[in-house]
């Protein structure tokens, strides 16, 4: 089934890129959304001023982060219950098709304030499936893999966010080319939708071909899963409920201040022209990709809760350089939008640091839950994004916005657990 070895000593090659792929879609689309945000503005919602409209955008894209922890509620209780593979087999195609309905929407003009509803409406379906991604892809790939290749796993899978971010900024521009900015903004925008479908079915056959771990076939045989595991979380691990929620949010701060913010900062905000922007941020995400997974195999050397604290205090130091570099032309741009985008790394880290905090018998609903209650952090660096360019300016502002996310991170790396290298079967043991 695509391992190394076995569950106990190998690498489940086929669950990893399984697992990636569905992060591509995660990331492909709600990163498509605030890459042509201007067009859906003017599609989707009332006439206004430009500001004005891309605040309804990022507003609606709050919408989907705030319906995450809806579905890492739902399908994380489904992860732990039914199983493993169910989940992130109806959370792919969930995903890939609800995306790819975006394209299909009537517009504003057409049906008025029916288009708005029906728009912010399939952004909340988005959500709800992309919260539930998290509660079983990664689980399988992490549970059925030795310690030696957590740190590993945990970064190839969260490099399917760069790939997706690369691969959102390579149709964008590739459309935009190809049919004209004029033909793009009228109907082109809405084929790029359809390439996210395609990337789900590719992951989907991936995952066709993997069974469930066998520590999580062990504790449901067992009848150790609770009738309620979200409740069990709670109950047993209140404390690292608080500090993983901390943590996270500082580096989710980050990533969508890069991640999300940066098409916007570079092209509305510096005027730099929007097909050098997209083609740049391409190039951007392999790099964030790369130094994603070196990341993440580090972290079994540094340990999980240092690679933090490391990662987040070379992100301040570097974060106004960077930010100066990225108006220094197209190379010093590219760079600095890679390593910004990587969040210097953190992202490697985060899925292994997860699944070493909770056992089995709950672990995709903590996992579920915890990431995307975290992402509502993002919401804030989105939302205030244009207050702290307007009362900072745009390079102090902007590196202040970074900073500030970091600061958070280090204050939850500072105090939570260390479980680097922990064998699962022991977290079921003495939970």
């Amino acid at each position: 089934m695509g391992r190394v070895e076995g569950d106990a000593g190998g690498l489940n090659v086929r669950a990893m890129l399984g697992g990636m792929f569905g992060w591509m879609v995660d990331v492909f689309d709600l990163t498509l959304v605030l890459f042509i945000a201007s067009v859906l503005g003017e599609y989707f919602f009332p006439p206004t001023n430009l500001i004005a409209r891309l605040l309804f955008v990022f507003a609606s894209y709050s919408l989907t982060l705030l319906a995450r922890p809806l579905g890492g509620i739902i399908f994380g209780h489904v992860a732990d219950r039914i199983g493993r593979r169910l989940t992130m087999m109806v959370t792919l195609l969930g995903l890939g098709i609800s995306s790819a309905l975006t394209g299909a929407l009537p517009t504003y003009q057409e049906v008025g304030l029916l288009a708005t509803a029906l728009f912010v409406l399939l952004r909340l379906i988005v959500g709800v499936f992309v919260g539930g991604e998290v509660s079983g892809s990664h689980l399988v790939a992490i549970e059925s893999s030795s310690p030696r290749f957590r740190g590993l796993v945990s970064g190839v899978i969260e490099s399917g966010y760069y790939w997706g971010y690369a691969l959102a900024a390579l149709t964008f521009a590739l459309l935009r080319d190809y049919f004209g900015p004029r033909i793009f903004v009228s109907f082109g925008w809405r084929y790029a939708f359809l390439v996210g479908l395609v990337v789900a079915l590719v992951g989907i056959l991936l995952r066709l071909t993997v069974d469930e771990p066998s520590i999580y076939r062990e504790v449901k045989t067992a009848g150790k899963i609770p009738r309620v595991p979200i409740a069990a979380l709670f109950r047993e691990k209140p404390l690292d409920v608080l500090v993983v929620l901390v943590l996270l949010a500082g580096i989710f701060w980050v990533a969508y201040a890069t991640l999300g913010f940066l098409p916007t900062y570079l092209g509305t905000f510096l005027k730099i022209p929007m097909p050098m922007v997209f083609w740049g941020l391409t190039y951007a995400a392999l790099i964030g990709g790369v130094i994603t997974i070196v990341g993440g195999v580090l972290s079994n050397y540094l340990k999980r809760k240092y690679s933090f604290l490391y990662y987040s205090l070379i992100g301040i130091i570097i974060a106004y350089p960077l930010a100066v570099a990225l108006r220094g032309g197209y190379v010093p741009m590219v760079i600095s939008a890679g390593i910004l985008t990587s969040v210097v790394g953190t992202g490697g880290v985060m899925l292994a640091y997860l699944a070493e905090l909770f056992p089995t018998r709950y672990r995709g609903s903590a996992i579920g839950f915890l990431w995307n209650m975290a992402s509502i952090g993002a919401t804030g660096a989105l939302l205030t994004a244009p207050l702290w360019l307007k009362s900072l300016g745009l390079l102090i502002g902007y590196t202040t916005m970074l900073i500030a996310g970091f600061i958070i991170a280090i204050i939850g790396a500072a105090i939570t657990r260390d479980n680097t290298g922990v064998e699962l079967r022991k977290l079921d043991e003495t939970a």
